[in-house]
């Protein structure tokens, strides 16, 4: 990211959870360096064109191809993508819809960044879902099993690999596998919604070494649900998002306090 990336980039996601900051982005060539200018294109772009640019950007959000705070230069992304910037605007509204993007009048789209106490929300937030999942779970066949238990085995696979983008695919599976077997479509639906908010996040833990920690964490899971015992498998995803959170938290406190310390000598 340059320096005028980091400088125009604020923390905000999801204007139902913070208010955006308006800080003012560094000034260009007479204009704001990153605004969306006025296009001359003004047709629709195809709904499969806009979903198919929309997915590739959440792809690189969720991986952190794209960093928090990062500004999108549309030319740029456009070009990346082999897209118009037709298809490219209509998805970067849809990103900020979904909460992943921030937008900023005159200076265009940043990807959203959270703060500590902002990640606590979310993790409130799923804190309550996941367990009404959890609590809600119908017990899994013997082949589903076999599923969880393959999914955990590349999980730990990939982080021996020091594969961090596919471990954090294959966590994912693993846990919206085992929520699936809820009924409570809406809970999921809004889980699923939260857990790509604080994905990039989540990646902190990932590149921790708790991650063993939470491979057993897994299979644990994976034997209480065999064991069929509700208690256990909440205690259970109780103590592994606990784990989570504690260690995504101390990586985001440290990543604030270096930021924000003075250089040597000034």
């Amino acid at each position: 990211m340059s320096a005028t990336d980091t400088a125009a980039a604020e923390p905000g996601f999801s204007a139902a959870i913070v208010g955006l900051d308006t800080r003012r982005a560094t000034a260009h060539g007479g204009r704001m360096e990153g605004a969306d200018m006025p296009e001359a294109e003004s047709e629709e772009a195809p709904t499969s064109s806009v979903a198919s640019v929309a997915e590739a950007l959440r792809h690189k959000i969720l991986h952190c191809e794209l960093m928090p705070g990062q500004q999108i230069r549309q030319n740029e992304m456009a070009a990346a993508l082999q897209v118009s910037r037709v298809p490219l605007r209509e998805a970067l509204r849809v990103l900020a819809g979904e909460g992943l993007l921030v937008h900023r009048p005159h200076q265009g789209y940043f990807v959203a960044k959270l703060s500590a106490e902002q990640f606590r929300q979310i993790v409130f937030l799923l804190d309550y879902l996941e367990t009404e999942l959890i609590r809600t779970v119908r017990w899994p066949a013997p082949e589903e099993l076999d599923t969880l238990r393959a999914l955990n085995a590349r999980v730990i696979e990939a982080a021996q690999e020091n594969d961090l983008a596919t471990v954090t695919d294959l966590n994912r599976r693993l846990h919206f596998a085992i929520f699936g077997l809820s009924s409570q479509t809406f809970l999921l639906a809004e889980a699923e919604r939260y857990w790509k908010l604080a994905q990039p996040y989540r990646l902190l833990h990932v590149a921790s070494p708790d991650m063993g920690r939470s491979a057993r964490q897994h299979e644990e899971l994976i034997d209480a649900l065999v064991a069929q015992d509700r208690g256990l498998c909440l205690r259970i995803s109780s103590d592994h998002r606990r784990s989570t959170t504690s260690v995504a938290l101390e990586m985001i406190d440290l990543s604030a306090e270096t930021q924000t310390r003075p250089a040597a000598g000034i």
